[in-house]
């Protein structure tokens, strides 16, 4: 079970870029509200806090290349070399000033950038055809 919500959180963070969301497992609800309409806000936080929950060990709100690592190795053990390049690549897109740490900023920009790509209709809502779409697109078809 922790495995499977590790590897959905990298999936998360691989929804940083399409990564995409999940891999394995399930992603987390990011209508936090429950009004049947994901918001670029409630997005962007479900993003953050689930990636942030998931990896930030020592809980300073970044997320280290050491407190990465066993998710590389997840990858690796599941999906052999490919995986393990997929987890790398998602590092390389989370952290965009290339500083060694993810930031919620970073997670959030990421999460910006997605919703923007899978808000078909510009309304500035993801509604269920289109998350579902979002969920469909990610590697290994996860939601």
């Amino acid at each position: 079970m922790y495995r499977k919500l590790l590897f959905s959180a990298l999936a998360l963070a691989l929804l940083s870029t399409p990564v995409h969301a999940q891999m394995m497992g399930r992603a987390p609800d990011p209508d936090l509200n429950k009004d049947g309409k994901v918001t670029l806000a409630e997005f962007r936080k479900s993003q953050a806090d689930s990636m942030l929950q998931a990896f930030d060990k020592n809980r300073d709100g970044q997320i280290t290349r050491a407190e990465f690592k066993p998710m590389e190795n997840m990858a690796r053990r599941f999906r052999g070399s490919a995986g393990a390049a997929q987890a790398a690549d998602i590092w390389t897109r989370l952290d965009a000033n290339r500083d060694g740490v993810i930031t919620r900023a970073e997670i959030e920009a990421s999460a910006e950038r997605r919703f923007a790509a899978n808000d078909a209709d510009k309304d500035g809502i993801l509604d269920r055809a289109e998350l579902t779409s979002l969920r469909q697109s990610l590697p290994s078809g996860g939601s």
